[in-house]
């Protein structure tokens, strides 16, 4: 693909996520070659009705039966799990057929802090086909990139500290997406139900261990862990269709300590939960050194946002070198706003 070609798209998961790319694609004149999903009601459906537009002729194929070398296209959207071992088959598959593939999972950003095994084998499989694996979506800008901006000043760095604030109602088609964060499960039965190791802590950890290594330090020790978020008061929720007691579970926490072996530090708390009505989504990152800073990204539609940071990925994905590439280094996310639409 040269500089003045429109990227051809396979997606890879039809869920929100790949109907946000679906649409964005369609309104920038980017050709889906395919789409393709685990067999079920969609399969056979056209994508483009499927993402409430018009149809576009390409039907939604099953994962299992597609003839991956066949499909003339540049890059693979996946847009299924944020795990790296569950999502493996659609990465082995997409690359191994010579496509690029940037993807929406939370442990594709940091391969090798999230699943060091499957990274080596991500990594020579796209080195030997010549082609780039990424991970973006709104952690690119708003946790990333956002933190290595604002570490950009210093000429002395002690330590970062990162929080943020997420609607958990938005990130699930259903309610029982929301039930491995606990929500409405006691103190006690979150516990009981080994909820404190959720494994999501782990792809977590790797923000501030990614913008640590972006900013060219060696991780020498990480920790982290999960506590249930509750509401001193009670608190009643559409989503749920139920009134959840002050003290039960809304969520989670995830605790996060990095430490380096040139000495600076940092520390991540992260929840995901139900937002009360003065609630804001937010990321936020602070630099204690010379000078301090600190650095706030407020966001409305995480869902919109999310997908939008993965589309307007594609093209650097495809430029980049072969192997893994992470976000941290193809630069700062550009906008798509004045690529030219369809005519």
């Amino acid at each position: 693909m040269t500089n003045s070609e429109k990227p051809r798209l396979v997606i890879y998961g039809v869920g929100q996520f790949g109907k946000h790319v679906v649409r964005f694609a369609v309104q920038k004149g980017w050709p889906i070659v395919a789409a393709v999903n685990r067999a079920g009601d969609k399969v056979g459906k056209d994508v483009g009705e499927l993402a409430g537009i018009e149809a576009l002729g390409v039907l939604v194929q099953d994962c299992d039966s597609v003839d991956y070398a066949s499909l003339d296209a540049d890059i693979g959207v996946v847009t299924t799990t944020n795990l790296l071992d569950v999502n493996h088959q659609a990465h082995t598959r997409l690359l191994s057929a010579g496509l690029n593939v940037v993807c929406h999972g939370t442990e594709s950003y940091y391969p090798k802090a999230n699943n060091p095994e499957l990274a080596v084998k991500l990594d020579a499989l796209a080195k030997e086909r010549g082609v780039t694996f990424t991970g973006s979506g709104i952690w690119d800008m708003s946790r990333i990139w956002s933190g290595m901006l604002v570490a950009g000043p210093t000429v002395e760095l002690t330590s970062l500290f990162h929080s943020s604030r997420t609607d958990i109602v938005p990130q699930c088609e259903s309610k029982e997406q929301t039930y491995p964060f606990g929500n409405t499960l006691t103190v006690e039965e979150f516990h009981a139900r080994g909820l404190s190791k959720n494994p999501i802590a782990k792809s977590y950890k790797s923000i501030p261990e990614h913008v640590l290594a972006g900013l060219g330090y060696t991780i020498k020790n990480t920790k982290s862990y999960v506590e249930p978020a509750v509401f001193d008061e009670d608190y009643e929720s559409e989503f749920m269709e139920c009134v959840i007691p002050a003290g039960n579970c809304v969520g989670i926490r995830i605790i996060a300590e990095i430490e380096t072996e040139e000495g600076v530090t940092a520390k991540s708390e992260i929840e995901v939960r139900h937002f009360r009505d003065d609630d804001v989504e937010h990321m936020f990152w602070e630099v204690n050194g010379n000078p301090k800073a600190r650095m706030r990204v407020e966001r409305e539609d995480s869902s919109y946002m999310s997908a939008a940071c993965l589309f307007n990925r594609i093209p650097d994905v495809i430029a980049a070198p072969p192997g893994i590439q992470p976000v941290s280094k193809l630069g700062p996310l550009k906008s798509t706003a004045l690529i030219n639409t369809r005519s």
